[in-house]
């Protein structure tokens, strides 16, 4: 199969917007079909309801043609897998990144979070959204070693319309989701990619993910924290292109 018939979707998480795979997207085939497209109350996306998640990944099936290759990255993987569940005619494969089937824990699902920071980060992205940001990414890129290049690429474009809209509403939704009951109805093959230095999304979900979902494989990255696909955006893309390839 030609690269030519290769569509993707990268779908960013909460509180970001699509720029933040603009130093990702140059480093995929160029004749690769992309699409980065902003989820709703985020970028310049309006949002015209309460955020909710199985409606987002309608919308998307919707502007989807051809079955495309999705990747999703924390809150973009959980839209991915119920776009993969609702319309799976429209997902060709899944790579989810940093992401999970439920953020929360339950006495039925340790792997979740018991008490997470992002209700913390609610009002601080308020506060100054630009200055909240910069630091989240910088936090991310501890062990990169062109940080400061990656931050220059993508930080003007990811600040420019300000805080998102859909901040609050958008991490409701993430609180209240759980993918849990259709990941096995999921048959596509499903790449998965986490840091092991991520504490917002651990390992640990992952693993949770890998076991559920019949037909995936997970790649772990030994210094990556919560965004694998910009703190060691070579590898990734690398191991992306050789999954997609063999799709």
């Amino acid at each position: 199969m030609p690269h030519s018939a290769k569509k993707i979707y990268l779908i960013h998480g909460w509180a970001a917007n699509r720029h933040v795979f603009d130093d990702f997207i140059p480093r995929l085939p160029h004749d690769w079909d992309i699409h980065a497209p902003n989820l709703p109350g985020h970028g310049d996306a309006p949002l015209d309801e309460p955020f909710d998640i199985a409606a987002v990944a309608d919308r998307y099936a919707a502007q989807i043609g051809e079955p495309a290759h999705i990747l999703g990255w924390s809150l973009g993987g959980l839209v991915a897998l119920y776009l993969a569940a609702r319309h799976p005619e429209k997902v060709k494969s899944l790579c989810l990144t940093a992401s999970f089937a439920k953020f929360t824990a339950a006495p039925d699902y340790p792997e979740g979070l018991s008490n997470s920071a992002l209700a913390k980060m609610v009002g601080a992205f308020q506060q100054d959204y630009a200055k909240h940001i910069k630091q989240f990414l910088q936090l991310q890129l501890l062990n990169t070693q062109n940080a400061d290049t990656v931050l220059h690429k993508v930080l003007p474009d990811l600040i420019r319309h300000g805080v998102p809209q859909a901040l609050q509403s958008a991490l409701d939704a993430v609180n209240r989701a759980d993918a849990r009951p259709f990941l096995a109805q999921i048959r596509q093959p499903v790449l998965l990619v986490f840091g092991q230095k991520d504490a917002i999304t651990p390992p640990r979900m992952g693993e949770y993910l890998r076991r559920h979902l019949s037909d995936s494989r997970l790649h772990l990255m030994e210094k990556a924290a919560h965004a694998p696909f910009l703190s060691h955006a070579g590898e990734f893309a690398d191991v992306y292109q050789t999954f997609v390839e063999a799709v």
